[in-house]
């Protein structure tokens, strides 16, 4: 079966949020002994070093996922899936205990992973080209 246009486009957008994350993982990660940076971002080097492995490591993994969702992986699928689960509940937590200036971000994180998951898990033509796998 042809792989849906809608999974295509989340596969892309996948590839392009993973690079971004590791690039800003990596980013940070050089910058984590300059003062100014640090004093800027208000954090201490150990903090920055922390910050940048996750981003960098989410960003690989990002990538990886998105790479075997348009292969067709299941595996990917489900992964991603529980990846947008992960980010649904972190964005109903920021709309239950951040303060107003952080609810709209946390409203439309809430809104894209709920159409995420609806595309990967909710359609028909998305089913079928993963029972396929």
């Amino acid at each position: 079966m042809k792989r849906p246009v809608i999974v295509t486009i989340i596969g892309v957008l996948g590839i392009i949020s993973g690079i971004g994350q590791a690039i800003f993982g990596a980013v940070v990660i050089g910058m984590r002994n300059k003062a100014t940076f640090l004093d800027e971002a208000n954090l201490k080097a150990g903090s920055a070093m922390a910050i940048g492995v996750v981003f960098l490591i989410v960003g690989i993994l990002t990538f990886l996922f998105a790479v075997g969702l348009l292969k067709g992986s299941r595996v990917a699928r489900g992964l991603l899936g529980i990846s947008e689960v992960a980010q649904l509940a972190a964005g109903i937590y920021g709309v239950a205990a951040l303060g107003s200036s952080h609810r709209a971000s946390a409203i439309s994180t809430i809104v894209g992973a709920l159409v995420v998951l609806y595309f990967l898990f909710g359609t028909e033509k998305a089913k079928a080209f993963f029972a396929k796998s």
